[in-house]
């Protein structure tokens, strides 16, 4: 594989990561029944809306790298979103605990609640490929610049040496027996 195609693949499922979380945070913010201003219900709202940031980071920054010299600045800034927005997806969104207050809130609120309850688990679902691809596609393009590097340490790049004659002021070469001007 090559960087360019390891950024390709990186793109791509951070777009199908950005479409699934879009689709999360529909249904969790403007799908909810009425009635549901609760903390839990709010907290998770709250969750998705980082998640949400998370996956939006990344794919700003993935934007912003036209090259493979940009590649080695921003990939970090990527790759932390990306790894913020998996914490955010596994601790917060789809932990025992997270779905556990979730599902007792929805038992709370009635039929209308479980039937959006149901959605927004379904959702999540579609959020856990998308974003395990996308882990997996930022992994690959380190691997790449890390081949990429060891080349670099192995061949380095010829470095322009410095002309050491000294020049006037024009940049022309100043011949050794040349006098100031007094």
């Amino acid at each position: 594989m090559t960087i360019a195609h390891a950024l390709q693949d990186l793109r791509a499922s951070t777009s199908r990561l950005s479409e699934a979380v879009t689709e999360l945070v529909m249904i969790a913010h403007e799908d909810r029944p009425d009635g549901s201003e609760t903390a839990a219900v709010d907290h998770f709202a709250e969750q998705v809306s980082e998640l949400q940031s998370s996956v939006v980071i990344a794919h700003h920054e993935l934007s912003r790298i036209d090259g493979p010299k940009r590649l080695a600045d921003r990939m970090g800034l990527v790759d932390e979103a990306i790894a913020a927005a998996a914490l955010l997806y596994w601790r917060d969104l789809r932990s025992y605990d997270a779905t556990s207050a979730m599902r007792q809130a929805a038992r709370r609120g009635g039929q209308d609640w479980r039937s959006w309850q149901v959605s927004i688990e379904q959702s999540q679902h579609r959020c856990e490929q998308p974003l395990l691809d996308a882990t997996t596609a930022a992994r690959a393009v380190w691997v790449e610049l890390a081949e990429l590097v060891s080349l670099w340490l192995a061949h380095p790049p010829p470095v322009p040496v410095p002309d050491p004659s000294p020049t006037t002021d024009a940049g022309v070469p100043a011949a050794e027996n040349t006098r100031r001007s007094t």
